[in-house]
C-alpha cells in the first residue's frame, strides 16, 4: 500500500486515511536520499519497495516522497537497548555506516561479476540481510561486557548471516575467491565509518581499540562462517565446477 499526504514539499501533513495527519507532529521524515542512506539501498531499489508495498511512503504535492525515519528504523531490526554506553555513538555508527552505501558505491558493485551473478530479487533479499548484519555488529561492539548474553546471540545470528552469504553464492555459481571479494568489498564501509567515527569522536584509545577491534572480530566471523557454508554447498552439490559460470551466462540478468 502506498500512502500519499496532502502538505508542503518539507514533510506529510494530511494523509486521505489520515494516517499521516496523526503522526505527524512526533515524526522525523526523511527525504529519498536520506532514507537511502539509512537503508544502504540505492534509490532505484527504494522506490520498487515503495511502489510495492513493502515500506511506507508519502508523496507531497510536488510529486516527492517522504519517509517517517520510524519506519526505516523498524527494517533495520529493533533489539534490545542498552545504557551502559552512549546510545548515540551507536546510532551514529550505524548511520554512518548506512550512509557509506551511496550510489557511487553501488556503481562500482555493480561492475563486478559477483553482483551479476544474482537475479533483483536476490538482491533484495541480500540487501536486508546486509542491513541487519550492520546493526548486529555495532550491537556487538556496543555492549560491555565481552561475556554478554547479548553478545553470544549477536554473533550466533551474524554467523547465521554469514552461512546464508555462502550457500548462495556458492548457488549463484561463485567461486570461493568471489564470495570473499563480495564480502569484503561491502564491509569496506562499514570500516571506514568505524575509523571516521573514531577520529571525528576522539574517542579514548582504549575505547577505540576496542570497538575497532570487536567489530573486526563479528565480521571475521561472519566470514568464516561464510567461507565455510560455501564450501560445503560446492562439494554438496557439485556447484562452482571450473568456466561452469561465465560473465555471459549472467549477462542476461541485467542490473539492478
Amino acid at each position: 500500500m502506498t500512502f500519499r499526504s496532502r502538505s508542503s514539499d518539507h514533510g506529510p501533513a494530511h494523509g486521505d486515511d489520515g494516517y499521516a495527519s496523526s503522526r505527524d507532529t512526533h515524526e522525523h521524515w526523511l527525504t529519498i536520499h536520506e532514507a537511502c542512506a539509512m537503508l544502504g539501498v540505492d534509490q532505484s531499489t527504494l522506490r520498487r519497495w515503495s511502489d510495492a508495498g513493502k515500506v511506507p511512503v508519502f508523496r507531497t504535492p510536488g510529486g516527492h516522497r517522504r519517509y517517517a525515519e520510524a519506519d526505516l528504523q523498524s527494517l533495520v531490526g529493533a533489539g534490545s537497548r542498552r545504557t551502559d554506553r552512549p546510545r548515540v555513538i551507536r546510532q551514529e555508527l550505524t548511520d554512518r555506516s548506512f550512509s557509506g552505501f551511496e550510489e557511487g558505491f553501488w556503481q562500482g558493485a555493480r561492475a563486478r561479476r559477483w553482483f551479476r551473478a544474482f537475479s533483483p530479487g536476490k538482491h533484495d533479499e541480500l540487501r536486508l540481510l546486509g542491513r541487519r548484519l550492520i546493526d548486529l555488529a555495532v550491537r556487538f561492539a556496543s555492549t560491555s561486557s565481552p561475556d554478554s548474553t547479548d553478545r553470544s546471540s549477536f554473533l550466533d545470528e551474524g554467523r547465521q548471516i554469514g552461512e546464508q552469504y555462502g550457500t548462495s553464492s556458492a548457488r549463484a555459481g561463485l567461486t570461493a575467491t568471489e564470495a570473499v571479494e563480495a564480502f569484503l568489498y561491502f564491509r569496506s564501509p562499514v570500516v571506514r565509518s568505524v575509523i571516521g567515527l573514531i577520529e571525528e569522536q576522539g574517542l579514548a584509545a582504549k575505547r577505540a581499540a576496542r570497538v575497532f577491534v570487536d567489530i573486526g572480530q563479528f565480521m571475521d566471523q561472519v566470514l568464516l562462517s561464510m567461507v565455510s557454508a560455501h564450501e560445503e554447498a560446492s562439494q554438496a552439490t557439485g556447484f562452482n565446477m571450473p568456466h561452469q559460470a561465465s560473465t555471459a551466462d549472467h549477462s542476461s540478468l541485467g542490473e539492478v
